[in-house]
């Protein structure tokens, strides 16, 4: 004898959950993809249309997971949970990603430090500059955000310095996001990276790459033959 499947809603979320276990993320649309989520968070009401409504207002699943808290619940229909959920989310990835880095030599696992940057900074809003603090095997030692303005993040190389030496960093890698979408380095980019190498180079601390990201590409300054 078959077993029952439910009706209605309860039905529509069992087979959802079924897709996605058999064909993972790539069976789902970014619409569905975020409906599944809103299930867990949303019980007993069909949130396919809310799952639409945000999609359509952030413009993709990554657009979702970088809304801010406050614009999430702005939304009718997305209550504390359905937001802290999808913050947490956003938040459990980029740990994952940063743990991943931890125990790998970074300047020869590029892929996954571009991954990492682009999850923590890719879909900012506003300009922020990320440093990541290496020991002498180049692995993860910590890391540190320094939030700026849309168009320019205040950076300082004392600053940088000073925590290289309180850390015990003989190296970093520095990264910054362009919420414009566009990964060209600016003449302010190209100076505070010449800047940041000569001030680090004095205290033997090595300059290893300064990276630009976006929500999709990204622009590595040594690659390209500016540092």
């Amino acid at each position: 004898m078959k077993e029952k499947r439910p009706l209605g809603p309860a039905g529509h979320r069992q087979r959802l959950r079924e897709r996605f276990l058999r064909a993972g993320l790539p069976g789902l649309s970014d619409v569905e993809t975020i409906e599944l989520l809103l299930t867990f968070a949303i019980p007993r009401h069909d949130v396919k249309p809310l799952a639409r409504e945000l999609i359509d207002r952030f413009g993709s699943v990554g657009g979702v997971l970088d809304a801010p808290p406050a614009e999430l619940l702005d939304i009718n229909g997305i209550g504390p949970a359905a937001a802290t959920m999808l913050v947490l989310l956003k938040q459990l990835c980029g740990k994952y990603l940063e743990q991943e880095t931890r125990a790998v030599d970074l300047l020869d696992s590029g892929d996954k430090v571009i991954r990492y940057l682009r999850m923590k900074l890719g879909g900012g809003r506003k300009e922020c500059f990320m440093v990541l603090y290496l020991n002498s095997q180049n692995h993860l030692l910590t890391t540190g955000i320094v939030q700026g303005t849309v168009d320019r993040a205040a950076v300082y190389a004392r600053e940088v310095a000073e925590k290289c030496l309180l850390c015990r960093a003989t190296g970093v890698i520095v990264a910054h996001n362009h919420p414009s979408g566009v990964c060209d380095p600016s003449p302010e980019d190209i100076n505070l990276t010449r800047r940041l190498k000569t001030a680090l180079a004095s205290l033997n601390i090595a300059l290893h790459d300064h990276i630009i990201v976006t929500a999709s590409a990204h622009l590595s300054f040594r690659a390209a033959g500016l540092l």
